[in-house]
């Protein structure tokens, strides 16, 4: 489904990873670990087509992922980085407004995710009132909703609390279960089909 093959990036002088290869088919979860700075965020970055890849250095379905057909790879795929991508001023029914306008789902689907993250009470709140773990909740909700084979996760549990991570679990069980596959990065000890440290 997703492989790498000698993947590398460098930062000026500095030499974030090098070499890095891996191969995920349907149902396998990778996780990246490391340090602080070791490259982790860059590195979903650059799997998510916010970096260009190296040429032959990233594949989806046995295809070669270029400049050239960049789009319909992303088409695939669902990130969630350390930045939400949300509004701040807008309340949380305007966001979902928003994405319903944007992505033609059925606004019965977000109501839906966003019961299960616990969010429905918090429909008329503006998101810049909402904890950063309410705020994770609601951009983590896209997971139920935008149908997507490849999630990429930067740091999926930060900021949420003991009932956040066991939903958050849940969601990603399902979506490997369902035949998906997750990269993410991650402090946490868990089952994992893959590793990579930097």
């Amino acid at each position: 489904m997703l492989e790498g093959k000698n993947i590398s990036f460098s930062r000026g002088s500095r030499i974030l990873f090098s070499a890095l290869s891996f191969s995920l088919k349907r149902g396998n979860l990778l996780a990246i670990k490391g340090s602080n700075g070791s490259g982790k965020s860059t590195l979903l970055r650059l799997l998510a087509g916010l970096i260009l890849p190296k040429s032959n250095t990233l594949f989806w379905e046995g295809e070669r992922v270029s400049k050239s057909n960049i789009c319909l790879y992303q088409e695939n795929i669902l990130y969630v980085g350390h930045k939400l991508c949300l509004h701040p001023e807008a309340r949380v029914s305007n966001q979902l407004q928003l994405w319903q306008t944007l992505y033609k789902i059925p606004k019965t689907d977000l109501e839906r995710a966003l019961c299960h993250w616990g969010m429905a009470a918090f429909m008329e709140k503006k998101i810049s009132h909402l904890s950063q773990g309410q705020q994770k909740r609601l951009s983590l909700s896209r997971c139920h909703w935008l149908k997507r084979s490849l999630w990429i996760l930067d740091e999926p549990e930060a900021g949420l609390d003991q009932e956040g991570q066991l939903r958050l679990t849940e969601t990603l069980s399902r979506h490997l279960e369902e035949g998906g596959c997750i990269v993410h990065a991650t402090h946490h000890q868990q089952p994992t089909t893959h590793e990579i440290l930097l």
